[in-house]
């Protein structure tokens, strides 16, 4: 038996004899491998351009969106009034948690029986991101087709104010399923707006004047592929990043103007309330 290696360029087939040439179908024409390198994504030519002031609106909508309120006080509330509807399962019913002579223990009518606050918080916590799971897995990728993601940013945007608006109606302990209610809507139509507002990156980008004339330069061959790749993933980022500044400045701003509520107005039992608003 020979022991000489097999021709390069050849396969075997699936049959014992037969052999058949491996053809190199790599062009040698400069265009053809440019092509070749990228996809480039296609572009509505309805999509209109998108101005400076749609831009604007866009980051001052991130700076109000910043989470102080459905992430912080309605939480903070929503604990609070639990807490003070609980009592020390120690000392026993009609006690209070908030005793000097209390346990550290509290626990709140759940079901049959009882279930401490910070149980009831995380099982908030878990049946929000529950919520969030089946709504993005579902009609989250809706937002990345035509307009209807700002309609859905929109949407969710206006619940997310009504939860909050409506925390004003939590003005005593009894209230602190409705407190448990509102947190969960909030805290999901917020992280909503996050993933709505995030999907609308892409349309934003390709839709600038800069972008337009780079997808003009590349139809027209002036330009290759990976140079309007890389140009677009950086405008997507600038966009990004612009956002994010006027999101940690809306942060700021917020947490600002509520302690101009809660330092002068510590001893007011509704002063969350109060600060929700903001």
């Amino acid at each position: 038996m020979s022991m000489s290696p097999l021709p390069e360029n050849l396969v075997l087939s699936s049959g014992p004899t037969d052999m058949k040439e491996v053809v190199d179908t790599k062009s040698d024409d400069p265009s053809d491998q440019d092509g070749n390198q990228g996809i480039i994504s296609s572009i509505d030519k309805n999509e209109p351009l998108v101005t400076r002031r749609e831009l604007w609106s866009y980051y001052l909508y991130y700076n109000g969106d910043n989470g102080v309120g459905p992430l912080g006080y309605t939480q903070t509330l929503f604990q609070g009034l639990a807490t003070a509807a609980g009592y020390d399962p120690v000392a026993g019913p009609g006690s209070s948690c908030l005793g000097n002579t209390a346990s550290g223990q509290c626990v709140v009518p759940w079901g049959s029986g009882t279930k401490s606050v910070s149980s009831v918080v995380l099982v908030s916590n878990g049946v929000s991101f529950a919520i969030m799971t089946a709504i993005f897995t579902t009609i989250g990728s809706a937002a990345d087709y035509g307009t209807f993601g700002r309609w859905l940013l929109f949407a969710v945007t206006v619940v997310c104010w009504a939860a909050q608006y409506a925390c004003m109606a939590l003005t005593s302990p009894s209230r602190w399923v409705l407190a448990m209610i509102l947190y969960i809507i909030g805290f999901v139509s917020y992280g909503a707006t996050l993933v709505f507002f995030a999907a609308a990156f892409p349309r934003l980008a390709r839709n600038t004047p800069h972008t337009r004339n780079l997808r003009e330069k590349y139809e027209n061959g002036e330009i290759s592929p990976d140079v309007y790749e890389q140009e677009e993933s950086l405008e997507k980022n600038r966009i990004s990043n612009i956002s994010n500044v006027h999101g940690n400045v809306g942060f700021v701003i917020t947490y600002a103007l509520n302690l101009a509520l809660l330092l002068p107005m510590m001893s007011n039992p509704k002063v969350d309330n109060y600060v929700l608003v903001l």
